[in-house]
C-alpha cells in the first residue's frame, strides 16, 4: 500500500479517499486527499479534492477546515452548488447565520426546484428572525433599565432596585451581557457604584460579575475604566455591609480567572502567539489586596474576604514562570509582613488597630500557609524562616506586654499553618519558657495569648513534654483560680485536654491518671451545653473535646448526650468557622476515622515483644460494632447538615487538612445504606462534589467515595440535582487509580454502571473523561465483584451510538474482552457481557462481522451462552448467534456447521411458556441460516 500510494497519482489518491470515505474512515481519507492535493497541478484536478475534503471535515466537525475548503473550491469554480452547500453547512454550525443564509439563497436561484435547499434556506431564515427578536428584544430591556437607573426625577426605589436586579440577571445570559455592555458601558455601571442605595451598589457590582464571567476582553475594560480601586472601596467599605463585601470579592475573582484563564468565548481565528499578557493588571490587583490588608478603613468583612482573595489567587503555579513567581512578588512588596501584621492581633480584638472579625487569623493562617507551600525550594523556605523569626525577635525585643503578646499571637497563628515555619520560630531560645511564664501574668489578655500559644505549641511530642513538665501546674492553677475569668479558664480547660490525650489512642501511654479525660469532658461538655455561655466559651470546650475524644469513654459518653451532640452541631452553622477543627476533629475522633497505620498482626506483636518494643493498645470500645452505632447515633443526631454547613464555608479559607477530615467524616455518615437518605435530603451531594476536585488525594477518593455510595443506592438526578450528576463522572475517574483499594474500584462501577443508565448525555460524559480504557482494564481484573461491575458499566455504554460507532472502529481489546467474558464463570458477568455484545452486534454490521475475529473460542463461549440454564442470558446469546448469522455469511457458515444449531433447534422446539421469547429467537435465527442455504427447513419451522 504504501508503494501505491507513493507512485500514485492524484486520481488514484482521491479513488483510495473515497473508498475510506465510505467505510467512514475520515481520518484516511483526509491524509490521501491532502496528498492528492499537494499532487495535483490542475485547478480542475483541485476542485473535487477541495469538497471532497470540505465533507470530510464536516463528517470530523471541524467545520472551520470545511469553511476554508469549501472557499478554496469556489474560488476555482464559483457556480459549484456542492463546495456552496458544504460552506452552507459549515457556516451554519460556526454560527455564521448571516453569512450562511447569504449562500442557501444562492443555491436556490442556481437550483430553485432543489427541495433540499429550499428547506435549508427556510430553515436558515427562521433561525436568524428568532435570533433577531431576541437581540432586538433583549437591547430593549437593557435601554429601558439604565433609563429608569439614571433617571433623576425618578424617586421610586423599589422600581430602581427592580430594574438593578433585572440587569444582573440580564447579565447571566452571554446576549444579555454583551448588550449591556454595549450599551451602558462599564462607565454606567460605575455609577452604579456610587449610589447612595446599597442594594443598586449590589446589582451594579453583580451585573459586572455576569459580565466578567469567562471573558476577557470584558474583564480587562472593567478592571481599567472600573478601576480596582473603586471595586476593593466596595469591598472594604464601611458604609456598605456583608453582602456587598462578598459581591464585590466574587467581582474581583472573576476578574482573575478571566485574565489568567482561557475565554468562554471562543473567539474564531484566534492565534496562541497572539495570547494577551496581563501580569501588569494582575500585579496592580496584587498591590491593591496588599495595601488593604493594613488600611485601619477597610471594614472587618473586607478585610477577610481580602485574605481569602489572597490566598486563592496568589499561590498559583504558573506553567510559563515557575511555581513561586507571584509568591515571591508578593514577599517582595511587604505582604506577608502585612498578613503577619494583621495576624498578631488576633489574640484581642478589641484593642486591633485593624477591624476583625473572629475568623481574621485563621484566615491569615490559611493565606500564609497556601504561600508557603507555594513556595519554590528549600532556599525560599528558608529566607521566610528567616525573616519571620526575625519579626518575632524584634517583638519580643520591644519588652513590653503588648509586644510580647503580638508574638505570641503570630506563633499560635503560624502553628495552625504553614507549621514547619511555626515550629522553627517556637525554636527561638527562650519563647517556650516566656510562654508558659505569661500564662501567670496578671492581665487577662497576656493570659489569653498565652494559653492559646502554649495550646497550639504542644502538638509535637516533645513540646507537649515540656509543657507537661512545666506548665501543667500553672494550667491548673488558672482553671480553678476564682479570679481567673471564664475566657482563660476554658483555654486552661483546652490545654490540659490537649495534654490529657498526648497519647493518642493507645491506652497503655496514658500522660494523666485513670478517669482524668472523662473529667475533664465533662468539664468541657459544661461550658458546650450551658447557652448562658458566649459563643467564644462554646467553641474552646468543643476544641477541647476535639482532644479528648481520642479516648473512647469520652466517644461513648458524647453520643449517649443528645444536648451534647445538639450544642457541637449548633456552633458549625454559625459565621465564626473557627469552630471547624474543633467540630470537625470531634467527628473524626468518635467515628475512628482518623489514620490508623498498618493493622496490627498477632506475628508483629510476638515479634515487638521479642524486641522489646511498645505495642500500642486499642480500647475495647474502639472496635468496629461500637463505632457502627456511634456513627448511627451522630447521623440521627443531625451530623450530615453540620458538616454541609461547614463545607460551605468560603473555599478559600478551607485548608486541604480540613477538606480531609470532612471527607473522612462525611464518607463515614454515608457507610451505613440506611443514612443515605438523610444524606441527601440535607445536601450533601451539593458539598461533596468541589471536596472531591479539590485537596489532598486520599480527601477526594474518600470524597469520590462518598458520591459513589449516594449515586449507588439513590437516585443519581435527585442526589446530584441539575448538571451535577454529570460532574459526578470526573469524581468516579479518581477511583479508577491502581493505589485505590479494590472497594473503591467496585464501588466507582457500580455508580457508573447507574450513570450510565440515565441517558446518552452521562454516557458522552463518560466517553469525554477518557474512561473507556479504564473499564476496559477492570474487565480483566482479578477480583470477580469488580470484573462484574466493569462489564456492566460497559453493557450500559454500548447502548451509546458514539461508544458503537468506537467499538466497531476497533484499536482496542473490549470487543474480544467481551466474547471471552461469555465464558466467565460469574453468571451476572455473563449476563453483562453477552448484553453488551447484544446490542453491539443489533446496531452494526461491522461488529458482527468481527466477532470470530476475536479469538478462536468464539463459538465455544456462543455455544455456552446459548445454553446457559439462566434464560436471560442464553435470550441474549441466541440475539447475538441472529445477529451475526444475518451480517456476516462467513461465521453463519461456521455457525451452521457447530454445535450452535442443535442448541437453536433445541429452544425452537421448547413449549415452556418462560422461555417463549427464546423460542422466537432461535426461530428467527434458523430462518436466515435457512434463507442463505446453510441448513434445510425442518418441521418446527413451518
Amino acid at each position: 500500500m504504501a508503494n501505491d500510494i507513493s507512485t500514485s497519482g492524484p486520481a488514484e489518491l482521491k479513488e483510495m479517499g473515497n473508498k475510506h470515505f465510505k467505510s467512514e474512515e475520515y481520518k484516511e481519507a483526509l491524509k490521501l486527499y491532502t496528498l492528492a492535493l499537494s499532487r495535483a497541478d490542475k485547478k480542475a484536478d483541485q476542485l473535487p479534492l477541495y469538497k471532497n475534503r470540505a465533507a470530510c471535515h464536516l463528517k470530523t466537525k471541524d467545520y472551520q477546515e470545511a469553511l476554508k475548503d469549501s472557499t478554496s473550491a469556489l474560488n476555482i469554480c464559483p457556480s459549484d452548488t456542492k463546495a456552496l452547500f458544504r460552506r452552507v453547512q459549515a457556516l451554519e454550525n460556526l454560527g455564521q447565520l448571516n453569512a450562511a443564509y447569504v449562500d442557501a439563497r444562492r443555491l436556490v436561484q442556481m437550483e430553485p426546484k432543489n427541495k433540499m435547499f429550499v428547506s435549508v434556506c427556510g430553515n436558515l431564515r427562521t433561525l436568524m428572525e428568532v435570533k433577531m427578536f431576541e437581540e432586538r428584544s433583549t437591547e430593549n430591556r437593557v435601554n429601558q433599565m439604565f433609563k429608569i437607573l439614571f433617571d433623576s426625577s425618578l424617586e421610586d426605589e423599589d422600581k430602581k432596585k427592580k430594574a438593578a436586579e433585572n440587569l444582573v440577571f440580564l447579565s447571566r445570559d452571554e446576549a444579555g451581557a454583551e448588550r449591556i455592555f454595549r450599551e451602558g458601558g462599564p462607565s454606567a455601571l460605575a455609577e452604579l457604584t456610587d449610589s447612595k442605595s446599597n442594594d443598586v451598589k449590589l446589582a451594579g457590582i453583580r451585573t459586572m460579575s455576569g459580565l466578567c464571567n469567562g471573558h476577557q476582553a470584558r474583564s480587562l475594560v472593567i478592571l481599567r475604566e472600573v478601576g480596582i480601586e473603586r471595586i476593593c472601596h466596595c469591598m472594604g467599605s464601611l458604609n456598605g455591609n456583608d453582602e456587598l463585601s462578598t459581591a464585590a470579592m466574587h467581582l474581583l475573582q472573576s476578574i482573575i480567572d478571566a485574565l489568567q484563564g482561557e475565554d468562554k468565548i471562543e473567539h474564531r481565528g484566534k492565534e496562541n502567539a497572539l495570547r494577551a499578557d496581563f501580569a501588569k493588571d494582575l500585579l496592580s490587583v496584587m498591590i491593591m489586596l496588599q495595601k488593604m490588608l493594613t488600611n485601619i478603613e477597610v471594614s472587618a468583612e473586607g478585610r477577610d474576604n481580602c485574605i481569602s482573595l489572597i490566598a486563592k489567587n496568589i499561590p498559583r503555579r504558573e506553567q510559563t514562570y515557575g511555581s513561586d513567581v507571584r509568591t515571591l512578588k508578593f514577599l517582595d512588596i511587604g505582604g506577608v509582613d502585612a498578613i503577619m501584621n494583621v495576624a498578631s492581633y488576633g489574640y484581642n480584638l478589641k484593642i486591633s488597630p485593624f477591624r476583625m472579625t473572629e475568623n481574621t487569623r485563621l484566615n491569615c493562617s490559611v493565606a500564609l500557609s497556601k504561600l508557603y507551600d507555594d513556595l519554590g525550594g528549600d532556599r525560599a523556605r528558608e529566607t521566610w524562616n528567616d525573616k519571620t523569626i526575625e519579626y518575632v525577635r524584634s517583638l519580643f525585643g520591644e519588652s513590653n506586654m503588648t509586644a510580647s503578646m503580638r508574638a505570641l499571637s503570630i506563633i499560635t497563628c503560624l502553628l495552625q499553618g504553614p507549621h514547619d515555619c511555626g515550629h522553627k520560630v517556637l525554636g527561638i531560645k527562650g519563647v517556650m519558657e516566656t510562654m508558659v511564664a505569661m500564662t501567670g501574668a496578671e492581665e487577662e489578655a497576656a493570659q489569653v495569648a498565652a494559653v492559646e500559644a502554649v495550646i497550639s505549641s504542644s502538638s509535637k511530642k516533645n513540646r507537649a513534654l515540656f509543657v507537661i513538665e512545666n506548665g501543667v501546674t500553672l494550667l491548673k492553677q488558672l482553671y480553678k483560680e476564682p479570679k481567673s475569668s471564664d475566657a482563660v479558664r476554658v483555654r486552661a480547660l483546652v490545654g490540659l485536654c490537649k495534654l490529657g490525650s498526648s497519647h493518642g489512642t493507645d491506652v497503655s501511654m496514658k500522660s494523666f491518671a485513670d478517669g482524668s479525660t472523662v473529667k475533664l469532658a465533662k468539664q468541657c461538655k459544661k461550658f458546650l451545653t450551658n447557652p448562658a455561655k458566649d459563643f467564644d466559651l462554646r467553641k474552646w470546650s468543643a476544641e477541647g473535646l476535639s482532644f479528648l475524644t481520642l479516648d473512647a469513654d469520652v466517644k461513648e459518653m458524647i453520643c449517649e448526650d443528645p444536648d451534647a451532640l445538639k450544642a457541637l452541631f449548633e456552633l458549625s452553622r454559625t459565621k465564626d468557622k473557627t469552630v471547624m477543627y474543633g467540630v470537625v476533629s470531634c467527628l473524626v475522633n468518635i467515628t475512628n476515622t482518623y489514620d490508623k497505620g498498618e493493622e496490627v498482626t498477632p506475628e508483629m506483636i510476638e515479634l515487638a515483644k521479642y524486641a522489646k518494643h511498645h505495642i500500642p493498645e486499642e480500647h475495647e470500645k474502639d472496635k468496629r460494632e461500637f463505632v457502627v452505632k456511634r456513627v448511627d447515633k451522630l447521623v440521627e443526631a443531625g451530623m450530615i447538615p453540620a458538616l454541609v454547613a461547614l463545607a460551605n464555608t468560603d473555599a478559600a479559607i478551607l485548608t486541604d487538612t480540613s477538606k480531609e477530615l470532612l471527607c473522612r467524616v462525611f464518607h463515614a455518615g454515608v457507610e451505613n445504606e440506611a443514612n443515605r437518605g438523610a444524606a441527601v435530603a440535607a445536601g450533601a451531594g451539593r458539598v461533596l462534589l468541589p471536596l472531591a476536585k479539590e485537596g489532598t488525594t486520599k480527601g477526594k477518593r474518600l470524597a469520590a467515595q462518598a458520591i459513589a455510595k449516594l449515586i449507588i443506592t439513590q437516585n443519581p438526578v435527585i442526589a446530584f440535582p441539575g448538571q451535577r450528576s454529570l460532574e459526578c463522572v470526573k469524581a468516579l475517574k479518581e477511583l479508577m487509580h491502581p493505589e485505590c483499594a479494590g472497594i473503591q474500584n467496585f464501588e466507582a462501577f457500580m455508580a457508573l454502571t447507574n450513570l450510565s443508565a440515565i441517558d446518552e448525555t452521562h454516557r458522552r460524559r463518560i466517553v469525554h473523561a477518557k474512561m473507556t480504557y479504564d473499564i476496559e482494564t477492570y474487565m480483566l481484573e482479578e477480583h470477580e465483584m469488580i470484573r462484574r461491575a466493569a462489564t456492566e458499566t460497559m453493557c450500559n455504554m454500548c447502548m451509546s451510538p458514539d461508544f458503537q460507532e468506537m467499538m466497531a472502529k476497533g484499536g482496542h481489546d473490549r470487543l474480544k474482552i467481551l466474547v471471552l467474558l461469555l465464558a466467565e464463570d460469574d453468571e451476572q458477568t455473563r449476563l453483562a457481557a453477552a448484553g453488551a455484545l447484544g446490542i453491539l452486534t443489533s446496531n452494526k454490521e461491522e461488529i458482527c462481522k468481527k466477532i470470530k475475529d476475536q479469538t478462536k473460542a468464539w463459538i465455544d463461549n456462543l455455544s455456552m451462552t446459548c445454553l446457559s440454564e439462566n434464560i436471560e442470558v442464553a435470550v441474549r446469546g441466541c440475539v447475538i448467534v441472529h445477529n451475526v448469522v444475518a451480517a456476516c455469511k462467513k461465521s453463519a457458515e461456521q455457525i451452521a456447521e457447530s454445535n450452535i444449531l442443535e442448541i437453536l433447534i433445541v429452544h425452537s422446539k421448547s413449549e415452556d411458556e418462560n422461555k417463549k421469547k427464546l423460542k422466537e429467537i432461535a426461530l428467527k435465527a434458523l430462518k436466515q441460516l435457512e434463507n442463505d442455504k446453510f441448513i434445510q427447513s425442518t418441521e418446527n419451522e413451518k
